[in-house]
């Protein structure tokens, strides 16, 4: 699902980034994005409340060059 989306981003609409944001304890979706070619960019610490806990969101992002050299993979 992940490389449609990518594909419809870079191919139809013609973007050159893509960005995304995860809590960074979902690590199943992490690697999902990863193995689609994104990379961490960063980590926006204590972001969300949720109840009494804070939830940190990892942004990771994929670029059109990157894209192309997964297209074939």
């Amino acid at each position: 699902m992940i490389k449609e989306i990518l594909k419809v981003a870079f191919d139809k609409l013609n973007l050159h980034r893509v960005s995304l944001g995860v809590f960074d304890f979902n690590v199943s979706a992490i690697s999902c994005y990863e193995k689609a070619g994104f990379k961490k960019e960063g980590l926006l610490r204590h972001s969300r409340k949720m109840g009494d806990e804070y939830w940190n969101l990892l942004i990771m992002s994929i670029l059109e060059d990157e894209w192309l050299g997964t297209k074939n993979v």
